[in-house]
Parts: structure tokens; sequence; C-alpha cells
């Protein structure tokens, strides 16, 4: 498994060097990645950094179809027959006039749902912390850009996947997928926290 991450992670990172690069704050420049995208691509998301006793974990929708699923870690199967819940297809929607950053929805193929937001936790002010949850791809809140984790060990390959909400009067700025702990242990729960670059559970990576 770790061989055919390499090997994607390798094609991608040379990809992203065609499409631009990212300066981070000490001056190196880092490729953006560039996820695979298009009817009949997909990709797993996993943790990198989340592997104490050599045990990969994905991001998976536990195999739901339905609209509010709570999104978690587990064991990687994508490549596999049952691997539908690890299968995500990223889905270019604009990119910002000033920076060029990309935005993306990302929704799984088993469901057809997209990585979002809670939408109640977000109307309570209360996004720290919360579930990601499996929404409608027409809900504003399931839209994220894949920016390089200038702090890992991988710069170019492993990225926090960014969810930004300028528009919220109170809850508004920039929420990262993270995962709930430190342990790769299944059923370790996808939630939302303000972005922090040096936290590596906020670190992914495609595979």
């Amino acid at each position: 498994m770790h061989h055919r991450f390499r090997k994607l992670a390798v094609a991608l990172g040379a990809a992203a060097l065609a499409a631009g690069l990212t300066v981070a704050g000490t001056g190196t420049a880092h490729a953006a990645v560039t996820p695979p995208a298009g009817p009949g691509t997909w990709a797993e998301i996993f943790a990198p950094e989340i592997n104490s006793n050599g045990i990969t974990l994905c991001a998976d929708n536990f195999g739901s179809t339905a609209q509010g699923q709570n999104l978690q870690l587990w064991r990687c199967h994508g490549y596999a027959s049952n691997g539908s819940p690890q299968r995500w297809n990223f889905t270019f929607v604009q990119q910002k006039r000033k920076d060029g950053t990309l935005f993306y929805q990302i929704a799984n193929v088993g469901s057809g749902l997209c990585i979002g937001l809670d939408p109640n936790r977000v109307r309570a002010g209360t996004i720290a912390g919360s579930n990601l949850l499996q929404e409608d791809c027409q809900d504003g809140l399931t839209s994220w850009t894949l920016t390089p984790a200038v702090d890992s060990p991988d710069p170019n390959n492993q990225f926090l996947l960014e969810n930004e909400q300028d528009w919220l009067p109170f809850t508004g700025g920039k929420w990262a997928m993270e995962a709930n702990t430190f342990l790769d242990q299944n059923g370790n729960r996808l939630i939302a926290e303000p972005v922090a670059s040096a936290n590596s559970a906020q670190w992914f990576a495609l595979g």
C-alpha cells in the first residue's frame, strides 16, 4: 500500500509543480497538491502522520448513503472490492481571483454526498470540535482547499483540507479537517478545528 501511495504522490507532485508553487512562511516554495479530478476518478485521503502502530487510516463514510452521516478514519482499503466508503471524487468549483486558490467539493463515490461542516453547529456558532459530515454537495459548507502542509515532513504531498467561512459573523475564518485523536485506530472521528499548520492531526495526503 505504501508503495502505491509513494508512486501516486510522485505523480501528483509533478502535476502540481506544473500548475504552480506555494511559498511557505520560511520562503521555501512548495508544490500545490493537485487532486485527480473528473468523472470516474477518485482517491483515498489518508492521515500519514497518524500511524504509531503502523496502521494507515483513510477518510471513511461508514458505507452510508445518509445525508448528515458522521465521517471517520478507518484502516485504508479503498482499492479493495468493498472500498467505496474511502473513495473520494474531487470536483473543481472555483478559483479565487486574488490569490489563485482552487476550491473543490469532495464527494464519496458510493453516496454522492460531499465532505462538509455540520450546518447545525455552524448556525449555533460552535464549529470547533464538531463532527465533519457528508452533506448535499450544493451546500455552501462543502467547499475545500488543499493547502500545502508546510510544517510536515513532506510539504509537497501532504496538505491541510481547509474550509473557508469568512462570511460568518461570529465563527468565520478557516476550518481544517482534523483527526480527533492521534491513535491509529478504526473509528477515529474526523472533526473541524481552526487551521493550525503545525498540527499533524490536520495533515493528510492522497493515495
